[in-house]
């Protein structure tokens, strides 16, 4: 973790609730980027981070959530210099989609590929009002998007889940799976 917290307060998160505001902290050698929002973060920092990541032998990994509406151009070609194995952006909200086409289009402009695999990306289903139709969309349209859906299901204020809903999450989080479905 290079930072804590997250400046949204969405309706279906803890981080704010359990965090706080965004605290930045002592950048430590590391590849697996797990912080709520680094994109939030100061661009002093998040460069110091993108630093830090370019020393280390193990290819990073972005698996806290990047957050595809503050993505910028000089983000993108940083990323991509880094060669991260992995990375993971958010679809949690109807408001969400045309961000993260528009940050799927800036990383293949720098360079990253729909089939290398390595564009990721969180989509919240099974909230009150959804439906399995719905989730299937928005996961069908995250490929679209340029990203590999990992469906990511919502628990109540208690932790609870909805057992028809765990079954159909099981169909959108299963690599083999989603690529499959990503080629048809």
């Amino acid at each position: 973790f290079s930072s804590r917290g997250c400046p949204n307060k969405c309706w279906f998160c803890n981080v704010w609730r359990r965090e706080g505001g965004l605290r930045e902290l002592e950048i430590k050698d590391g590849w697996n980027i797990l912080d709520d929002n680094l994109l939030a973060c100061s661009e002093d920092h998040i460069k110091k981070v993108f630093k830090m990541l370019s020393k280390q032998k193990h290819r990073p990994e972005f698996t806290g959530g990047l957050e595809a509406k503050i993505l910028k151009p000089w983000h993108a070609e940083k990323l991509y210099k880094l060669n991260p194995k992995r990375m993971y952006f958010a679809y949690d909200t109807p408001d969400d989609y045309e961000p993260l086409v528009t940050a799927g289009k800036l990383l293949q402009d720098v360079g990253f590929k729909i089939s290398n695999h390595n564009m990721h990306c969180y989509v919240l289903i099974g909230y009150q009002g959804d439906t399995f139709d719905k989730a299937e969309k928005r996961l069908i349209d995250t490929i679209k998007a340029g990203f590999v859906p990992y469906a990511m299901l919502y628990r109540d204020e208690q932790g609870k889940v909805d057992n028809k809903w765990s079954k159909f999450q099981r169909l959108w989080i299963r690599p083999q799976i989603v690529t499959t479905k990503m080629r048809e």
